[in-house]
């Protein structure tokens, strides 16, 4: 049960994050924050095949528990936020 919750921690913050920054417009600091879950996950993966300090086993789990369900959460966040941007500047008649 704590494995569930950790994961579902993991994606709620980042989208919750990345749907507020959407909405205000700071498109490019949702897209850094993005890139840089994105590259953590590709180092965390090339660790996985060839160990370089960090146990394999160990590496994996921080993947698959905690940096791909920030990813799934953020990238969902993110088109949330875009959505209800583009929703509000076509209320606003821009």
């Amino acid at each position: 049960m704590a494995v569930v919750a950790i994961m579902v921690l993991c994606a709620l913050v980042p989208f919750f994050a990345l749907v507020r920054l959407a909405r205000m417009g700071q498109f490019g600091l949702v897209m850094s924050l993005l890139s840089v879950l994105g590259a953590v996950a590709v180092i965390l993966g090339y660790a996985m095949g060839a160990p370089f300090g960090i146990d394999p086993v160990q590496a994996m789990a921080i993947l698959l528990l905690g940096v791909v369900p920030g990813l799934m959460g953020g990238g969902a966040g993110a088109l949330l936020g875009r959505a209800l941007r583009d929703r509000d500047d076509s209320r606003v008649g821009k």
